[in-house]
């Protein structure tokens, strides 16, 4: 998924090779790869499952695509390949769980990610910070010192179409999105706790006012579809303090501007009260058989290539994620790196229901429930009957696929 990027073909390229010779079986076999854009994937994946045309053997999948794609009978059920795989020991439990459905195994995680806060360590040392915040008060206290301190700034962006951002809030409230009970969802977006969350970040723009209002109606990448210009491009041009996003934004951000980039760092989203982080969303890819794949076979010995700690490790690092193996994140080489080390700590902090439900891409991506609450809120609607909308919706598409 995403664009051909030179790293990843060549990646890619040693991969087949590699598998070539892993199994001389296949030594006749092309791999044929396909670059399919993020926005395009749902669609793409729909028109193959009906007209059972242009199907991949195999699917690169977002871990919340996957328990979508299962129910509507998209991917093969692998779990006695998983079952008989030497490296299944290692895998993270929980991002194996996420590919889990009814006892039976529909993907195999691929890397993961998490989101963090990027900052300057220049910027938060003329400002006198000595610690990164672990409290929303001392996150607060943090942006608008680095705004007295550098005049023009803003000092954390806060763009309202964000749900993986605005989600760690309300966890970090002690709040939750929605919760199943019985085989059914109930929404929770107007809890106290999740209210707290909700509110706090929508202050960062209404009270606090460290969020320009530019990013009402925006993604951290700028506009809806847009690739940077947002948040990201302010923080890499050095008029955004704080912003939140992956590591894997560090590419992103090199290529608007490589002045800063030297004093790019990270720490964990705090959660309301400290001292431990704000449970952050846990992204990532995974990998799948499609179920009406001719080669089954032969896409699961490519999948083993593909995903073999030492490829899918390389594969995670160039691309600022993580690998799928807690062997290797017990490694000392993102804790010694400024800007990987507050993202790993961060990953000890996840959190992934409800947005690994099956219907979650409607409420999220089609939907866009919680951007939609969030962008009325920050132009000023009332708070309570916005956030009961919300919750109305949230509930009805978790558990039909539709909003009414």
């Amino acid at each position: 998924m995403g664009p051909s990027a030179a790293s990843q073909v060549t990646w890619m390229n040693g991969v087949v090779a590699e598998f070539h010779k892993d199994y001389p079986q296949y030594k006749n076999t092309k791999v044929n790869v396909v670059w399919v854009p993020w926005a395009n994937r749902t669609t793409d994946w729909t028109n193959a499952l009906t007209s059972g045309k242009n199907a991949p053997d195999i699917t690169e999948l977002g871990n919340t695509d996957t328990p979508t794609e299962a129910s509507l009978g998209a991917l093969a059920n692998i779990s006695s390949n998983v079952s008989d795989w030497s490296t299944k020991s290692d895998l993270v439990s929980g991002m194996l769980a996420n590919d889990t459905q009814n006892g039976s195994v529909y993907g195999v995680p691929w890397f993961g990610g998490v989101r963090g806060i990027w900052y300057r360590k220049d910027e938060f040392a003329k400002a006198g910070i000595t610690s990164t915040p672990t409290t929303w008060a001392d996150l607060v206290k943090d942006a608008k010192l680095l705004m007295k301190k550098f005049p023009g700034t803003y000092g954390l962006g806060a763009p309202s179409n964000y749900t993986n951002a605005i989600v760690s809030f309300i966890w970090g409230a002690g709040g939750q999105v929605a919760v199943s009970k019985g085989g059914k969802w109930t929404a929770e977006l107007t809890s106290p706790q999740s209210e707290a969350g909700i509110k706090f970040y929508a202050d960062l723009l209404l009270t606090q006012h460290v969020s320009p209002a530019k990013y009402i109606g925006q993604t951290e990448l700028g506009a809806v579809g847009a690739t940077s210009g947002g948040s990201n491009e302010d923080f890499a041009k050095g008029t955004l303090d704080m912003y939140i996003d992956g590591p894997w934004a560090e590419g992103e951000l090199a290529t608007v501007s490589k002045k800063y980039e030297s004093q790019w760092a990270s720490f964990p989203i705090p959660s309301e009260n400290g001292p431990n982080p704000a449970p952050a969303f846990a992204g990532g890819s995974d990998l799948g058989v499609w179920a009406k794949s001719q080669n089954k076979t032969a896409a699961w010995d490519l999948i083993t290539v593909m995903d073999n700690p030492s490829n899918a490790t390389t594969f995670a690092n160039s691309q600022g994620f993580f690998p799928e193996f807690t062997s290797q994140l017990s490694s000392g080489v993102y804790t010694s790196s400024p800007v990987m080390s507050g993202f790993a700590k961060a990953a000890a902090y996840t959190q992934i229901s409800p947005l690994n439900s099956k219907n979650w891409a409607a409420a999220d991506a089609t939907d866009q429930i919680i951007p939609n609450m969030m962008k009325a809120l920050m132009e000023g609607a009332s708070f309570s009957s916005t956030v009961s909308k919300a919750n109305t919706e949230l509930q009805n598409v978790l558990n039909t696929g539709k909003e009414t």
